[in-house]
C-alpha cells in the first residue's frame, strides 16, 4: 500500500523527525505506546528485522507503526559496520507490501541516490516527502505557534534578537526556546531583555559576527570574540574555515546582487538559506570585489600557516585579524 510506506528526507534532521512525528501521531491518533510503535535504527539493526516487524500483526492494538531511522540505504552514504543489510529484501518488501502497518523511513540526507534500484522502487511505490529548510518567515511563525501552545508569546523585537543569536538552525532554535520558557516561568510574554539574558549565540552566528567585526576593522572586538570562541574549545582551523566560508558567501552575493538577483534567487543559485544571504547583503554593500578577493587570498595563506607552521595557532589567527 503506497500510503502506508512513507519516506521523509532532507538536510535538517530535526525537521525530518518533526514531520515523521506528525505523520505517526496522526495515524495513531496521538496514542503512541510500546504495543503500537516500534523504532529501528539502521546504523544498529538490520533492515530484515524491521521488515519482519512490519509484516507482523499488531498486538493489543488496532494499528501499528514501524519507524526506521537513519535509513542510509537510500543514499550514497558508506557505513562501516558488521550489519548485513539485505537491500533486495527491502526492494521486494516495498514493491509487494499491502499491509495496514505504517512504515516510516527517516533519511537524514538532502539527496537520495537516484542511480539505485531501491530509490527507483521507493519513488514508485511509496509516499516521499522532501523536507526543506524553513524560510525566515516560516521559522518566526513556528516559534510563535510553539510558544502559543505553552500559553506564551514573544515581542517582535525579542523575536528578531532571538534569530540574530540562534540563526535558522531548527534544533538550536527549539533548545533555546525551551530555555526561555523555563526562564520566564509564570510570565506570559518574552521580551528582548529575556532573550539577551538567556539565549546563547550559536557558533555559526558567532563566526558571522566575528567576520563582521573583522570586515569593519573592529580589531579589539574581533580579538576578544576570537578568544571567547577559543575558550569555548573551538579549533582555530575550524574557525578559519567558517570565516573563509563567510567571505566566499560575501563574494558570491556581491556578484549576484550586482546582476540584480533577489535574495531568494541568490540563495537558490549558491545553495544557502535566504537568511544567510540577507545577513551577507547587509555587509557587502560597501565592499569592493577586489577587497573581498584579497581577503580570501589572505584566508588561504593563513590556512596554510595553520597547517604547516610551528607557531601558536591562536597567535596565527590573531595576526590574520590584524592583517586584514
Amino acid at each position: 500500500m503506497e500510503d502506508n510506506i512513507v519516506l521523509n528526507y532532507g538536510a535538517v534532521d530535526a525537521l525530518i523527525e518533526k514531520k515523521s512525528d506528525e505523520i505517526i501521531n496522526q495515524y495513531l491518533d496521538g496514542e503512541r505506546d510500546e504495543f503500537n510503535y516500534v523504532k529501528y535504527d539502521l546504523y544498529e539493526t538490520s533492515i530484515s528485522s524491521a521488515i519482519e516487524e512490519a509484516l507482523t500483526l499488531p498486538f493489543l492494538s488496532d494499528k501499528k507503526v514501524v519507524h526506521i531511522k537513519n535509513a542510509y540505504l537510500f543514499t550514497g552514504e558508506k557505513v562501516t559496520n558488521n550489519i548485513n543489510q539485505n537491500v533486495d529484501q527491502l526492494i521486494g518488501f516495498i514493491e509487494q507490501y499491502d499491509g495496514e502497518t505504517l512504515v516510516v523511513f527517516d533519511v537524514f540526507n538532502e539527496k537520495l541516490d537516484e542511480r539505485k534500484k531501491l530509490v527507483k522502487s521507493v519513488k514508485k511505490n511509496a509516499r516521499l516527502n522532501k523536507i526543506d529548510q524553513m524560510t525566515e518567515q516560516e521559522i518566526k511563525q513556528w516559534i510563535k505557534s510553539y510558544l502559543n501552545e505553552q500559553y506564551k508569546d514573544i515581542k517582535e523585537d525579542a523575536l528578531v534578537a532571538f534569530l540574530e543569536l540562534t540563526g535558522i538552525q531548527f534544533n538550536i532554535i527549539k533548545a533555546e526556546l525551551d530555555k526561555l520558557v523555563l526562564f520566564i516561568g509564570d510570565e506570559a510574554v518574552i521580551n528582548k531583555q529575556d532573550v539577551k539574558d538567556i539565549v546563547s549565540r550559536s557558533l555559526e552566528q558567532n563566526v558571522f559576527l566575528l567576520t563582521e567585526y573583522i570586515q569593519k576593522g573592529q580589531k579589539e572586538k574581533s580579538i576578544n570574540l576570537l578568544k571567547d570562541l577559543i575558550n569555548m574549545k573551538e579549533e582555530p582551523i575550524k574557525l578559519l574555515a567558517l570565516i573563509t566560508s563567510n567571505y566566499r558567501l560575501y563574494y558570491q552575493c556581491k556578484i549576484l546582487a550586482s546582476k540584480h538577483y533577489s535574495e531568494q534567487q541568490i540563495a537558490k543559485t549558491i545553495g544557502v538559506h535566504p537568511y544567510r544571504v540577507k545577513l551577507a547583503l547587509r555587509i557587502v554593500r560597501k565592499l569592493s570585489l577586489e577587497r573581498l578577493l584579497a581577503t580570501i587570498d589572505v584566508c588561504a595563506e593563513t590556512d596554510y600557516d595553520l597547517k604547516s607552521s610551528y607557531m601558536d595557532k591562536v597567535l596565527i589567527l590573531e595576526l590574520f585579524i590584524l592583517k586584514i
